[in-house]
């Protein structure tokens, strides 16, 4: 067990310390603060704070109506208000645009209570604040005759809640919020994490292969501790990825939701398909990884492997490809059979999980597959590493590794 540490640490050490790792870990926080500070100055620049004019031809504004400030803040959101300004004629308002005292006006003609038609006037695109809060100053206004309570929720719209049949998921008239999300999102994390570890796990035995330097490791400890400490080593470098991007991801959420950015105002996760995605990722990604190293041990070169160790991601992507069938029928025999099957019940239980719940017993199920899978990879993994040695040289076959477990 102490060499088996002893390797763990050092394969751990020799990869975090490197130009590459270091760089590979700073990568996304500085991706997401740059995502997050391009859509803050997208978002910025859809609001004007200038006025808006209005040429009321049509009399609708006679009762001068306001927005209730419930009504911009549910409306609107956190986009600029902005003032209305009523203009007598169209122009009084088209020469205030034009020396850009307001940013654009709108005509109601005199025929607008038959024709509903207004006309918007403007030298530059107004700000999505000036449209959403007009409509809803002329809405309010329309519904003069009844109390202000009863034209303010008129105002306000329909709010649809989709529910699920089995009522375990609610999505609201937005869309899926981040929580909602979180467990696709935790998904394609881990497989990205596989997919950054190929190099580290190609490199753990191949390197060591081409500069003879596993013979002699070989004296000091057995092939499978020697694999083992390795594989260990490696399921540490991504769990540091993880939890640092992890942090770094759910303090920009945080940022986000304190900005006002509305995707991100309702944070909310649900913690048990949280733990049930982490339950079911981590032997999964264990098992990608020792699969992995198996082929490094095999092959004679870490580009040879690096190549190979592609065809896992494409396992792993296979319910994409079949995402129709979760959507129809989240508990359909092959959403179950893909659940608990390695490689695909990853993806499959983090998508089903935003339709419905994944029952406990399917994801006890998974997760005993995933790590029978992982120990039958790991013994395997030694045996390659054994072979591979004597066969120094040599490209090492499935057909003749396979032949040699049965001896």
């Amino acid at each position: 067990m102490k060499h088996i540490w002893k390797t763990a640490l050092f394969e751990y050490r020799r990869n975090v310390l490197k130009k590459s790792f270091i760089l590979l870990l700073v990568s996304v926080p500085i991706f997401i603060t740059i995502s997050i500070g391009i859509g803050l100055l997208i978002e910025s620049t859809e609001d004007n704070p200038l006025p808006v004019g209005i040429v009321d031809y049509a009399d609708i504004f006679s009762n001068g109506i306001q927005l209730p400030e419930n009504l911009v803040a549910g409306i609107v959101d956190r986009n600029k208000p902005v003032d209305f300004i009523h203009f007598p004629a169209e122009d009084d308002a088209s020469h205030a645009l034009i020396q850009g005292e307001i940013q654009a006006y709108y005509l109601l003609p005199l025929d607008y209570s038959q024709r509903r038609r207004v006309e918007q006037i403007y030298i530059e695109k107004p700000g999505r604040n000036a449209e959403r809060q007009f409509y809803d100053y002329l809405q309010i206004n329309l519904l003069s005759n009844y109390p202000t309570e009863i034209a303010s929720r008129a105002a306000l719209g329909t709010y649809v809640i989709v529910q699920s049949i089995d009522g375990k998921r609610v999505v609201p008239s937005g869309g899926p919020t981040f929580g909602l999300l979180m467990p696709i999102f935790f998904t394609m994390a881990i497989l990205f994490m596989i997919l950054m570890s190929s190099g580290y796990t190609m490199s753990a035995v191949a390197d060591e292969k081409e500069n003879r330097t596993m013979e002699v490791l070989v004296t000091s400890t057995s092939t499978n501790r020697l694999i083992t400490g390795k594989i260990l080593g490696i399921v540490a470098i991504g769990i540091t990825l993880f939890l640092t991007w992890g942090l770094v991801i759910f303090g920009a959420a945080l940022i986000a939701q304190r900005l006002g950015i509305g995707w991100f105002q309702n944070l909310s996760i649900d913690w048990r398909v949280m733990s049930a995605t982490l339950f079911v990722g981590i032997p999964a990604y264990a098992l990608a990884i020792t699969l992995m190293t198996a082929i490094g041990a095999m092959v004679t070169s870490v580009q040879e492997g690096q190549s190979v160790s592609s065809i896992f991601i494409i396992f792993h992507l296979i319910p994409l490809y079949v995402s129709f069938i979760y959507i129809k029928n989240p508990h359909s025999p092959i959403s179950i059979a893909l659940s608990i099957a390695p490689f695909t019940a990853l993806m499959t239980i983090g998508m089903r999980n935003i339709f419905t719940i994944v029952p406990i017993w399917q994801i006890i199920a998974s997760v005993a597959v995933q790590l029978t899978c992982f120990l039958g990879a790991l013994w395997l993994a030694g045996k390659s590493l054994r072979l591979g040695m004597l066969k120094y040289g040599q490209r090492l076959t499935w057909d003749k590794l396979l032949k040699s477990t049965n001896r």
